[in-house]
């Protein structure tokens, strides 16, 4: 699949549909190149973002890091449920391997990105706000 059909495809699935934590943000979609065969790694993420070497980065599940937040929330043409399961839906059908990746600074960029048939990875990014107390206790858990 084209990067243009990825874009297309991931764009309409997102269409509306917003993270929800402190604030609601879109999904924007991202594309990343990476050497044929080589998966991405949290330095790759971070050099996309445009952030410093070494900036710590965290790895989440697409469902455990959907459960942080208090969900999605989407305009009047779909519910919570709908969009949410269209987006998971879509992101299993296109794409291997999905994860999260969190890097934070003033606030959080959050990458949900996946490996595409052809190698390359794709998702989208966002903005989101993690309570980083409630992050710890899970993870002590």
């Amino acid at each position: 699949m084209s990067k243009e059909q990825l874009q297309k495809e991931l764009t309409q699935a997102a269409d509306g549909i917003l993270l929800r934590s402190e604030i609601e943000a879109p999904l924007e979609f991202v594309y990343l190149e990476t050497e044929q065969g080589r998966p991405l790694t949290t330095e790759d993420v971070v050099e996309h973002a445009g952030k410093p070497s070494g900036m710590a980065v965290r790895t989440y599940d697409l469902e455990g890091f959907m459960q942080l937040l208090q969900g999605v929330t989407s305009d009047a043409r779909k519910g919570p449920d709908s969009a949410t399961q269209q987006l998971f839906g879509t992101l299993q059908r296109l794409l291997q391997d999905v994860k999260v990746y969190t890097i934070t600074q003033i606030g959080t960029e959050a990458y949900i990105l996946g490996r595409a048939e052809d190698g390359t990875y794709a998702g989208y990014k966002s903005m989101v706000v993690l309570d980083e107390a409630s992050i710890d206790e899970q993870d002590e858990s």
